[in-house]
């Protein structure tokens, strides 16, 4: 029996398991591919025409609400998958006929690229099907395998990148060579003879942009809500009216506290948001009363028993379920079919539907969780293990993070932090085993602090004479993103748990093993037998 495996584990909620089905509709997957070549060929020519000194904000905005729409959202219709193709359509048409007017009015000689799928007033979205079908076959016969799964990882990492850069600008802040540093990654999936080498390098160059945004954004979070404390959070419930907020902007979170002050309704957070609750200027509001559920893996379980409204904060729509259509709401720009929308702050449907639903009857008392940390203490446990590595008495470093929940998690890491060797270190960001050579921290999701430890490792330690392993228990559309910020920081081994296919595609954590080794947990010996042999 493998660890990981999830028919063992408790992710029995995820919806692919319940329903059965974990793919896209070949018809959404179509019209996506087809989003995708006309994302690329746009990337090229904005990225001609920004050498001419040539902007365009409107076509920033789609790009970038375009590319981060289709991290979570595959329930659009086909009339929005037609909006969306028209509009990303109609801006390529612009920037090539403006580039080519600029290249020949300047006797400049222009390069272009052949459009596969013509659209005109007429368009026909049967046939944006079928060539977003042969758009998938074409790339499949041009290339192998190890292209396809770069691709794959460089379009994710992109999703990212559009993500962070929609946060950022929530605090005020627009980060042009990100932006464009993406184009350019972006405009290289045109060209299919460029090496793995090459695009390698050019998603390890794009791999630091993103990781600069990352802590940009969590300095901005921490200057604007206060440095994440110790907190005890609530997972139980009490009689009355509820909103759910899921997701990870923090803005919106804030947005909905100020909305519901003074008003007879709780707001509970689901998944990452649960980071919330370590912020001081998001304690003071009294309805914030606690975390609701076990996240994105069970959300088909924790959306259909909960009895109020739920906001999915921008970019997290994940799971749109008849079970609770008509409660769920977003931000989002483009909105599945039973998914209201809330437009310029106004949060009185999302209002109104919580005081119409049934509301909590009893409530239940539920174990708490303690997260947050104080950075005081963690910085002078950090350098005791350092001064033991320096000493060359701890040779490997484990880290375990970030939150795990399941039963089958707890009892591998507990098998497995009882059997470190005594030159061996452990630091958990979630489970507790007493030892002399484990240090614990109750984390939950916060990878900042994981990459601030290793940071400080690499920084006073100069002559690296340690291996570091890190055991991930979490996975989301970051999970990718933060195996390869962990590689560019050193780490050596990285074991991944299962991850539903709801959180990653199969067919990105397959790539990810094929070029950066990652590896999965099987069974305590044998992953702790992995590390000593690598070394």
């Amino acid at each position: 029996m493998f660890y990981n495996y999830y028919q063992y584990d408790d992710y029995n909620f995820d919806s692919c398991v319940a329903k059965g089905v974990c793919s896209t509709d070949p018809t959404i997957s179509s019209l996506q591919e087809v989003i995708i070549m006309y994302m690329k060929q746009l990337a090229f020519y904005t990225l001609r025409l920004k050498k001419q000194g040539v902007t365009n904000k409107v076509i920033r905005d789609n790009i970038l609400n375009t590319i981060s729409g289709l991290v979570s959202n595959t329930d659009y219709s086909q009339e929005q998958f037609k909006t969306i193709i028209m509009t990303i359509y109609d801006n390529l048409r612009q920037s090539k006929i403006l580039y080519e007017r600029i290249c020949k009015n300047n006797n400049l000689s222009s390069n272009k690229l052949e459009a596969q799928l013509k659209i005109n007033k007429n368009f026909d979205l049967n046939n944006a099907i079928k060539q977003g079908e042969k758009e998938f076959i074409r790339k499949n016969k041009l290339l192998d395998s190890k292209h396809r799964h770069i691709f794959e990882i460089m379009f994710l990492i992109i999703k990212n990148v559009s993500i962070n850069l929609i946060q950022l600008k929530s605090y005020g802040i627009e980060h042009d060579d990100a932006y464009y540093a993406m184009l350019q990654v972006l405009s290289a999936m045109n060209y299919k003879k460029t090496s793995t080498e090459s695009l390698k390098r050019l998603l390890k160059n794009f791999i630091q942009i993103n990781y600069k945004l990352i802590k940009q954004l969590h300095h901005k979070e921490n200057e604007f809500y206060g440095n994440p404390e110790p907190t005890e959070v609530s997972f139980s419930t009490r009689s009355g009216k509820a909103i759910l907020v899921s997701g990870s902007n923090l803005t919106e979170l804030e947005d909905v506290l100020k909305a519901t002050k003074g008003l007879n309704i709780d707001v509970y957070t689901h998944g990452s948001m649960i980071m919330g609750h370590t912020h001081p200027k998001l304690k003071v509001y009294n309805q914030l009363k606690g975390q609701f559920g076990l996240g994105v893996e069970n959300c088909l379980l924790d959306f259909a028993t909960f009895p109020g409204a739920i906001l999915m904060t921008k970019n997290s729509l994940q799971n749109i379920e008849y079970l609770y259509r008509g409660r769920l709401f977003t931000t989002d720009i483009t909105v599945p079919k039973g998914v209201t929308q809330i437009k310029n702050k106004d949060f009185r449907p999302l209002i109104k539907s919580a005081n119409d639903a049934k509301g909590f009857a009893k409530g239940q008392i539920r174990e708490s969780l303690k997260i947050g940390y104080n950075e005081k203490v963690i910085e002078n446990r950090v350098n005791e293990v350092i001064t033991k590595i320096l000493s060359r008495d701890i040779k490997h470093i484990i880290i375990v993070g970030i939150l795990n929940h399941t039963s089958l998690q707890k009892k591998y890491f507990s098998r497995l932090l009882k059997t470190l060797p005594a030159n061996m270190h452990a630091i958990t960001l979630s489970t507790y085993t007493p030892s002399t050579n484990t240090f614990q921290i109750n984390s939950s999701y916060d990878f900042m602090l994981m990459y601030k430890i290793l940071e400080d490792m690499n920084k006073k330690i100069e002559n690296k004479t340690f291996d570091i392993s890190i055991f991930l228990t979490k996975c989301d559309k970051y999970a990718i993103s933060n195996m390869l910020n962990l590689k560019e920081l050193g780490v050596k081994n990285i074991f991944l748990s299962h991850c539903s296919p709801i959180s990653i595609n199969p067919v990105i954590v397959d790539a990810m093993k094929d070029i950066y080794n990652i590896k999965s947990i099987t069974m305590p010996k044998e992953d702790l037998d992995t590390i000593l042999k690598s070394a």
